[in-house]
């Protein structure tokens, strides 16, 4: 008599690609078994469309059958015996890591402004057309003095920006307040206290039925 534990989880083999569920981990291990090799091939493919019905967000690659062929063959553990209709990829270049993409070295100068407004100053350093010049350091300014409103509460004068940005720029860009306009954005959010006030409240109300007698 068989017990309920004798297929259980815990007992089978480890899933490879979870995704996809233990059935079609199955049907692939019974797909090298199959002797005929027409036969073979057929249910290759049957499986294939049933692994792109299972996982349908794969769909949305631009070559998701390449990348279900490529599962398929992992799933066998590398073993698979059919002519694929692609490159099926080898055990080390699917285990092989990511070239490292290094992280910034130099540190932020204004934290609220973020590290894009560096590159954005860099970018218009070499921008030698004047009128584009002028646009891009409009944008400049403009983020500028925006992001010091949401994040410091704080209108940055037209002085302060001319500053910020000749530091950012390490002196190549020497401004006065009279060289660029501001946009002042009609919306600009706020920082959210009300979670804080809400947290609060509810430590000092736990902190209250602790000591509730029963």
């Amino acid at each position: 008599m068989k017990t309920i534990f004798e297929n259980y989880n815990t007992q089978r083999d480890p899933l490879i690609i979870s995704e996809y569920g233990r059935s079609i981990q199955e049907y692939v291990n019974h797909l090298n078994s199959i002797f005929d090799r027409e036969k073979r091939m057929t249910m290759a493919y049957a499986i294939v469309e049933m692994m792109g019905t299972i996982n349908p967000e794969i769909k949305k690659q631009q070559n998701y059958k390449e990348v279900l062929w490529g599962h398929l063959h992992q799933i066998s553990n590398y073993s698979l015996d059919v002519e694929s209709p692609y490159e099926l990829p080898s055990e080390v270049e699917v285990q092989k890591k990511p070239e490292h993409i290094g992280y910034p070295t130099t540190g932020i100068k204004f934290r609220f402004y973020g590290r894009n407004l560096q590159n954005m100053v860099d970018s218009l350093i070499d921008v030698e057309d004047k009128n584009t010049k002028q646009e891009l350091l409009n944008l400049v300014a403009s983020f500028m003095f925006n992001s010091s409103r949401a994040w410091n509460d704080e209108r940055l004068s037209n002085e302060a920006i001319a500053e910020h940005i000749s530091r950012l720029s390490q002196g190549k860009l020497s401004l006065s307040s009279d060289d660029f306009e501001v946009t002042e954005d009609n919306y600009v959010p706020k920082k959210n206290t009300n979670s804080k006030k809400h947290s609060k409240n509810k430590n000092r109300n736990k902190r209250k039925t602790n000591y509730r007698r029963y």
